[in-house]
């Protein structure tokens, strides 16, 4: 499971993207795509975050990005 939590974005990702969906979607690719250089790909995303609105954005935003990379991995949906 490759796990975002919204309360606890990289210093660098918060520099970069501020406190936003925006930097949740950057910290799951990032993940994503080590996996995948690794050949792993049996893994789920997971975004959380104690504001609902901001779960369902960074979710809708990860999709969208997935779909442009082609990719088909399960999301974890859960508040």
């Amino acid at each position: 499971r490759i796990g975002v939590n919204h309360g606890s974005l990289s210093e660098r990702i918060l520099f970069q993207y501020g406190d936003s969906p925006e930097g949740m979607v950057a910290s799951a690719i990032e993940f994503g795509e080590v996996c995948r250089k690794h050949d792993f790909h049996n893994f789920i995303f997971s975004m959380k975050s104690s504001n609902p609105q901001v779960m369902v954005n960074a979710y809708r935003q990860l999709a969208r990005e997935m779909y442009k990379l082609g990719w088909d991995y399960p999301l974890h949906l859960g508040v």
